[in-house]
């Protein structure tokens, strides 16, 4: 009896190009080249560039960690953990109300004057602290003009930011990846490599991460069955049938290569700017 796809329920050797269900395509494109801190640009060249990459099932990308819970979340809001940043620890200026939501929260209490908050999370008419009411400790919505101010270049930093982890999450759930990812973006979107490089010189640190494609090729072969008849059957072997190469300069993707027969993709080239650093 004939195997079939799971994918296109076609006859194995008919579809011989569809690799079953296990396995994944990779996408890969890259990232605009923006700037890193203020005045400077990122030291990566925009390049359009977009590949399918085919992997194993033993390097099919899991669950991204990259992503975090939106529960919890209100709507405009930007939680610094989720970018990876710290808590900015402000005085307090005056007597903020403290609430449990944006708009139209609960009363939770009054932040104390002369005591240190610390932000956790921004928004267009409020911050979220961690502060010190009368009654102790509290967590909620405060105006920010109780606050000494933040750096408007470090809100706008925190925002671009918030921008890039929308576009990075987007590239990881299609199994994409582009100049200026991270190596946690791209081990989330393409799983673990098989091979890694590492070279430190005057520049910095540079590390070469490779990808294998794998193919499965069918093979006749024939035999007998136990009543003695000759029968031949088809077995599908697993080859190496492309490789891309991941280089990160200084922890970021700096150039994506691929040789042997990656197919390219149609359609548009996804860009992503680079991580932004400000300190506030």
């Amino acid at each position: 009896m004939p195997q079939h796809c799971a994918r296109c329920n076609d006859e194995a050797l008919r579809g011989s190009r569809c690799f079953g269900k296990d396995d994944q395509i990779f996408r890969l494109s890259v990232a605009e080249n923006r700037p890193t801190v203020s005045g400077v640009k990122a030291p990566f060249p925009a390049l359009a560039l977009a590949l399918a990459f085919f992997s194993a099932p033993a390097f099919a990308a899991g669950p991204s960690s990259h992503a975090t819970s939106a529960l919890g979340r209100e709507a405009g809001s930007i939680y610094l953990e989720d970018i990876g940043i710290k808590p900015v620890r402000l005085t307090v200026t005056g007597e903020p109300v403290v609430h449990s939501q944006i708009a139209n929260g609960s009363y939770l209490g009054i932040l104390r004057k002369g005591t240190v908050a610390e932000v956790v999370a921004i928004a267009d008419t409020a911050v979220r602290v961690r502060g010190t009411s009368a009654q102790g400790g509290v967590v909620g919505w405060v105006s920010a003009a109780g606050l000494t101010p933040m750096k408007p270049e470090f809100i706008e930093s925190v925002k671009k930011n918030a921008q890039r982890k929308k576009d990075v999450d987007a590239l990881i759930a299609k199994g994409e990846v582009a100049l200026n990812m991270t190596h946690e973006e791209v081990a989330s979107a393409l799983g673990k490599p098989q091979k890694k490089q590492t070279k430190l010189d005057a520049k910095g640190r540079q590390e070469v991460w490779e990808f294998i494609r794998y193919a499965r090729v069918p093979q006749e072969s024939i035999g007998r069955d136990p009543q003695g008849n000759l029968v031949k059957s088809v077995i599908y072997v697993k080859v190496p049938a492309g490789k891309l190469s991941v280089t990160f300069d200084n922890n970021l993707v700096s150039a994506l290569d691929q040789t042997e027969g990656v197919p390219e993709v149609p359609g548009g080239v996804q860009l992503v700017p680079a991580p932004i650093v400000f300190v506030n």
